[in-house]
């Protein structure tokens, strides 16, 4: 057959596939690959592809990264050209098999075979697809394949033999065992080099042969950053016993059956095996840019190049070090969320408040005791970064888990706003603008869940009917209304608080809130069953935010900035939905989302946001303790001298330059507004020159209250116990976060009669939604000393101020020995030298 011919045919093919969109990234594929009659002149061996980067370099055009693929190798007479295949690009001898998703390239003489490529959520793409819509290339050049192909002049052939060879499949053409090459994002922001793993076997070369610009050679020398292909590689000090997981979000570990998955977009077990306490567990997270939508142009921050991040597991009391190594061209760092922090002040990853940023082209290793048990996550503490994706998900478990004996499978549901633009660069300089006159927050312009929009995600439960669900409130904005058609849901845990069994038909959930609940499907509403009229083999889980949270009409409006961007709206659709399915082939269900749900039997609506009706699994056997100190904070919002509306507490707009929040001018005495001076290491560097008050009587209170310096900085003693007082003047509901610490709540103004109902037993959180025109009382014990961030975890109300920061005890943090360490001045360091350099450019 001639190449003309060969050409032809696959122009016919391609009429006949009628695929809509040729560089669509999640075609529909089927597979048809015909038998091969003989094995005689088979063969294996190896070609580079190369994988478009998301960086120009100065000529302007794209850059392209080396991988190293297994190739499978016949003669043309054994692999005649057969369909249906789908051909991304007529004119040209190259086609995707429709269910391995296998590239085939016919050249003169042989056909060679090209395993799939995966990304970080497991989804595979042919190299015939990524070639079609530019994303890779058979050359260096990047340009597009010409016909005929030279294919000898890229196959490199291998011996047979060997640990590390995939094994052939003779009669269906290919590679047994479904090999498939991992590269973690296809769209890797900037040239280095990654390692595939194919089945945890193959690895890329070590590096290029030849550079192709000054750029790389100065990537090159920094090589130390440069990402593995297994880039979630966790491992344990003390080595014992070794186990593998072979998809793109695993690690490899040394211990006893920790946990192998990491992603969240799959189920993980109820939970791990017992070893032994105080394990060492290291993780290297690497932050840099990503693009996982095909026809999105917004970059996405990451954690090693997925999105959501990786989770991140331990037992309550194992030790994790995490290395942050910093891939962006701009400052970060990383916030682990809930987390106490006993003994280790410096590694709460807030900025200008425990650490200087992270430059660019630089690490930290973070350090610390993994408690309390229960979920949580951790996210950017800079620049709105999380705003756009950098953040994933943290599980610590207990050896016994509370309610353990209620579900068999758990799944991690991180829900979240999307933005077409940019948080810091686009939206958060028309927010804090004077033209934005009645200091309107960006509206989001969709809702995602474990980086899905609505109706993307499918949970199949084919093999468990009690399922635990963890969910995570990631958003920069939005309060959602949680529910699930026909079934209703026993809360067995707030934030990192178990509680005992609560059911409810729905809970709402604000901004870093977590609830856990469990479904059994033996409850499932009749109406969903076989006999019932809305008869279904799955059920929508919905999550609608609330609208009330949004300035304007959000369903309607467009905001002055936005331009329409297929295919994700301009108008924001409040509703999204996740399909639970109750089998192993997706179904969908069988009526429409906007039908009327049947009303579910033995359950209650929550009549606030925190649920503090819901009471914890543990009683207090000792005495919730009663407070020695008191501090009344009113949020409230005006507009500032220079026409911008700012966010008050007490009518203090919290400003920083360590954080780049320049509000105000700094002080000039006391704490002050130092980017290389941490609030932490002002505190033992002057630990007598702070120029904050002690506490002292005022009006309102019997106890002593807590001073500032006039700034957001408030001095508490240590040990103290303190009922802080939040007055909301705002029409908005505020979910406020204290680091390091959990507080109960004893009421709010949406359940004030919770102060009475449950004296002493009061639940525990981190995170407190305030209602809008509302109020809430909180006590928490200042049993750390540090500085310890209190804030709005609304991103754009942070970003405009509305926090303060917590000074506990400068002499007990002297006294427990905290000292500034070299890791840390040579941080600062390094970021004062890239500021140097960046505001000489």
């Amino acid at each position: 057959m001639s190449e003309m011919k060969i050409s032809q045919q696959l122009e016919q093919l391609d009429e006949d596939d009628n695929v809509e969109n040729r560089s669509e990234r999640l075609p529909q594929l089927r597979s048809y690959v015909h038998r091969v009659r003989s094995s005689s002149s088979k063969s294996i061996g190896h070609m580079n592809t190369y994988i478009r980067s998301n960086n120009r370099r100065g000529s302007g055009r794209r850059s392209y990264q080396r991988l190293r693929f297994p190739v499978a190798r016949y003669s043309r007479r054994e692999m005649p050209l057969k369909g249906p295949f789908v051909s991304f690009m007529p004119g040209t001898p190259i086609v995707a098999d429709r269910s391995t998703k296998q590239t085939i390239i016919y050249s003169k003489t042989e056909v060679y075979i090209i395993p799939p490529l995966i990304n970080t959520y497991g989804n595979s793409y042919s190299i015939a697809e990524l070639i079609a819509s530019g994303d890779a290339s058979l050359d260096r050049s990047g340009g597009p394949p010409v016909n005929p192909i030279h294919m000898k002049r890229f196959f490199q052939r291998q011996s047979l033999t060997g640990p590390n060879i995939p094994m052939i499949n003779s009669k269906q053409g290919g590679f047994k065992g479904g090999v498939r090459t991992n590269s973690g994002s296809f769209l890797i922001s900037k040239p280095y080099e990654t390692r595939p793993n194919i089945d945890s076997k193959y690895e890329s070369e070590e590096k290029e042969d030849e550079k192709e610009s000054s750029q790389e050679q100065e990537q090159e020398q920094e090589n130390k950053y440069r990402p593995p292909s297994n880039v979630n590689n966790y491992y344990y000090k003390k080595p014992r016993n070794r186990y593998e997981a072979s998809n793109s979000n695993s690690f490899e570990i040394e211990g006893n059956n920790r946990p192998h998955q990491t992603t969240t977009q799959t189920s993980t077990s109820r939970g791990m095996n017992t070893t032994t306490n105080g394990v060492e567990i290291h993780l290297t997270l690497y932050i840099d840019i990503i693009y996982p939508y095909g026809r999105s142009n917004k970059a996405i921050i990451s954690a090693n190049y997925s999105f959501p991040g990786p989770l991140i597991e331990a037992y309550e009391g194992d030790t994790l070090v995490i290395r942050v190594i910093n891939l962006l061209d701009v400052p970060t760092t990383m916030h682990w969320h809930g987390i106490y922090q006993t003994n280790t002040p410096d590694m709460d990853g807030a900025v200008g408040i425990t650490q200087c940023a992270i430059p660019p082209k630089n690490e930290m290793i973070y350090k610390f005791i993994a408690e309390p048990a229960g979920t949580t996550w951790y996210h950017g503490h800079l620049l709105e970064q999380y705003t756009d994706g950098l953040y994933g998900p943290i599980i610590i478990r207990q050896r016994h888990e509370p309610n353990q004996d209620k579900y068999d499978s758990e799944q991690t549901l991180m829900v979240a706003d999307w933005y077409n633009l940019q948080a810091h660069t686009q939206l958060l300089p028309w927010y804090l603008n004077p033209n934005n006159t009645d200091g309107n927050e960006p509206s989001p312009d969709a809702i995602v869940v474990n980086g899905k929009f609505t109706q993307a995600l499918s949970i199949s439960l084919s093999k468990s009917s009690r399922i635990l669900f963890r969910i995570i409130n990631t958003a920069a904005f939005s309060m959602y209304n949680v529910s699930i058609d026909g079934l209703p849901l026993h809360i067995i845990a707030l934030d990192q608080m178990a509680t005992l069994p609560y059911t409810v038909n729905c809970f709402y959930i604000n901004v870093a809130q977590r609830v856990l609940f469990y479904i059994d499907l033996s409850e499932l509403n009749s109406e969903y069953t076989a006999s019932g009229t809305l008869s279904t083999s799955a059920v929508y889980i919905r999550f609608q935010a609330m609208l009330s949270m949004y300035p304007v009409d959000t369903v309607n409006y467009i905001p002055p900035y936005e331009k329409q961007r297929y295919p994700y709206p301009t108008f924001f659709n409040p509703l999204y939905l996740a399909i639970l399915s109750f089998n192993d082939t997706n179904s969908i269900p069988s009526y429409s989302a906007s039908e009327t749900t049947p009303a579910l039997q033995n359950t209650v609506t929550p009549i606030d946001t925190n649920i503090l009706a819901a009471r914890p699994f543990y009683q207090n056997t000792n005495e919730i303790p009663k407070a020695t100190y008191y501090l009344s904070l009113v949020i409230a919002f005006q507009t500032s001298a220079n026409g911008i509306n700012y966010a008050y507490l007490n009518n203090v707009t919290y400003s920083s330059d360590a954080n780049y929040m320049h509000m105000r001018p700094a002080p000039r005495r006391g704490i002050t507004s130092d980017e290389y001076a941490p609030l932490l290491y002002q505190m033992v560097t002057k630990p007598n020159n702070l120029n904050i008050p002690s506490p002292r009587i005022e009006s309102g209170s019997l106890l002593p209250t807590i001073q500032s310096d006039g700034y957001g900085h408030y001095l508490v003693p240590y040990q103290a116990v303190v009922d802080i007082y939040l007055n909301n003047t705002d029409d908005g509901e505020h979910p406020f976060h204290l680091h390091g610490h959990k507080f109960w709540i004893i009421a709010t103004s949406d359940y004030p009669d919770a102060e009475f109902l449950y004296a002493g037993d009061y639940i525990q959180r981190d995170t407190i939604s305030i209602p809008a025109s509302g109020w809430a009382k909180i006590r928490y014990v200042a049993d750390k000393p540090g500085a310890w961030f209190f804030h709005c975890h609304i991103e754009w109300h942070m970003s405009a101020g509305l926090a303060l920061a917590f000074i506990t005890s400068p002499q007990q943090l002297l006294a427990e020995g905290y000292t500034i360490s070299s890791d840390e001045q040579k941080l600062c360091q390094a970021l004062r030298k890239f500021n140097k350099k960046h505001n000489s450019e």
